[in-house]
């Protein structure tokens, strides 16, 4: 038996014999209907918009593995791209313009390129004020007081997110010598 079964026949039995169910009945019978509608309506829009949160939140999260799924391969190549620096530091001026450091300088810079096109990004750290989350202070020294002076070893970014913070020397605050 169904329960609009159940309300009729509760109404017939109050009723007297022969009568039709009394309008009250009906009355209470549709407040009871129109609060179980809202209470649905109600359990159905937060559904709706707990699959929509869900959604926004896959989508986020494939943006972000997508952003960030090479991070293990290019932290593995920095330490190469610090050795190219430091290899340029130290040419001799006599093969500056040798053909064989040409070439090994286009491949650091197509290197560097493929890296950039990737998201990577060399910071900037040289007369910036000191940031916690970019650099990392090994020494301090005459310069202006809490302004990277020197980069020992560059800092990086991935899209964004300090991948590799800068190895840095500040300023103390005193005069140069």
């Amino acid at each position: 038996m169904t329960r609009k079964d159940d309300t009729a026949q509760a109404d017939d039995a109050a009723a007297p014999t022969g009568a039709t169910p009394s309008v009250d009945a009906h009355l209470k019978e549709i407040v009871v209907l129109k609060e179980e509608l809202n209470a649905f309506r109600d359990l159905a829009g937060r559904a709706q918009a707990d699959l929509l949160n869900a959604k926004a939140r896959g989508e986020r999260e494939a943006d972000d593995l997508r952003k960030y799924a090479s991070e293990s391969m290019i932290r593995k190549i920095l330490p190469t791209l610090d050795n190219f620096q430091r290899a340029f530091q130290h040419v001799p001026s006599e093969l500056a313009t040798h053909e064989w450091v040409k070439g090994v300088s286009a491949i650091e810079a197509d290197l560097m390129s493929q890296m950039t096109a990737a998201g990577l990004k060399r910071m900037q750290s040289v007369h910036q004020p000191v940031d916690a989350s970019r650099h990392e202070i090994l020494t301090a020294g005459p310069g202006p007081i809490d302004t990277v002076i020197e980069v020992f070893e560059e800092g990086y970014e991935l899209n964004g997110k300090v991948l590799r913070p800068a190895k840095v020397k500040v300023g103390d605050g005193s005069e140069k010598a």
